[in-house]
């Protein structure tokens, strides 16, 4: 059964969109007050396909959701993590609706950013979707605008575009161990600013290539995953869940 044609039991369906808990969801179909595409059902067991069929409860339409996508333009200090710690999480933001549990699964972010990097995060309940972003085996772009440190003569912008396009070794970090990158595409700015697209996510990555290169990232922000922008009118640590066009662009059906 194919995404789009997906059944679920109805019982399922109502509690995870905040009818009730799964009792009070049953008595009220067993009561009566539930219908399915204009019949009065009964049977809490029923499977029904969100997507297709029309749901009412006591006389109000069901707008029911099986997954979230929500861009959020993280701030830095804050973990993608839902445990606390000394930091705040990019959970901690969100409204309670979106840390319930749709018929998707809970909410996600897809890959991390380090406590002090910025930009584009994606929330999703779409477990799918989440992998093909995430998994080496799509290579799926990620462009990041980068300040560093020190100053770059055009020389030596030259020298890091060409080690970065033929692929550069990264030495361990932490519990990261030493990795050979793919290659990598720079864009200058200025003589200390420029944008980095990646295709991989390994741990820091970011930085440990400009580490290789004997520069140092000072500021980073991710602006860019797949072919989806970061929303520059979100402020720091706000988010709205994604346009249909923008879904579209990440192959969500």
């Amino acid at each position: 059964m194919s995404m789009k044609e997906a059944s679920d039991r109805l019982d399922k369906v109502l509690a995870n969109n905040g009818i009730g808990s799964r009792k009070d969801v049953k008595r009220l179909v067993r009561q009566g007050y539930v219908s399915v595409n204009g019949v009065v059902v009964t049977n809490p067991e029923m499977h029904i396909c969100m997507e297709r069929d029309k749901v009412v409860v006591d006389g109000e339409e069901l707008k029911a959701k099986r997954n979230v996508y929500v861009m959020m333009n993280k701030a830095a200090g804050t973990v993608c993590s839902t445990k606390s710690g000394p930091h705040a999480t990019v959970f901690d933001g969100l409204d309670e609706y979106y840390r319930g549990k749709f018929l998707g699964g809970e909410i996600a972010t897809v890959g991390r950013l380090d406590v002090d990097t910025e930009g584009l995060l994606i929330l999703t309940t779409d477990g799918e979707l989440n992998h093909r972003l995430t998994s080496p085996r799509y290579s799926v772009s990620k462009i990041y605008a980068v300040r560093l440190r020190d100053s770059v003569s055009e020389a030596e912008q030259a020298r890091y575009a060409a080690e970065l396009s033929a692929g550069m070794h990264i030495e361990a970090e932490d519990n990261a161990p030493a990795a050979d990158c793919l290659p990598a595409e720079i864009s200058w700015q200025g003589d200390d600013s420029c944008l980095l697209t990646v295709s991989e996510g390994k741990y820091h990555e970011v930085k440990r290539l400009f580490s290789a290169l004997g520069n140092e990232v000072v500021h980073l922000k991710r602006v860019q995953i797949g072919s989806l922008h970061l929303d520059e009118s979100l402020a720091s640590g706000a988010y709205r869940e994604l346009t249909d066009d923008e879904c579209k662009t990440l192959g969500v059906m």
